[in-house]
């Protein structure tokens, strides 16, 4: 079920970000879970998203688990309200 979401919180140096989806949960997203190998370098906070959210079941998965995977970007703007 793929969401829409903005990213929130940026992390370049430690390779992750923090997506904000439009169901209002926040979600790890690491450099990895891009589709595009490069859009983790062009991605900026309030960046709109789409991507996929999974459950992270492992034992050093944070905040819940929740996850962001299959992360794509979109052209501009915010998809959800700005905090």
């Amino acid at each position: 079920m793929t969401m829409r979401g903005t990213i929130t919180k940026m992390l370049p140096n430690r390779g992750y970000c923090f997506i904000r989806g439009d169901d209002g949960l926040s979600r790890f997203g690491h450099a990895r879970g891009f589709v595009d190998p490069v859009a983790f370098d062009r991605a900026r906070e309030g960046q709109a998203v789409e991507f996929d959210p999974i459950m992270d079941n492992s034992p050093h998965a944070k905040g819940g688990g929740l996850r962001a995977i299959a992360i794509i970007l979109l052209p501009a703007g915010y998809a959800v309200p700005k905090l």
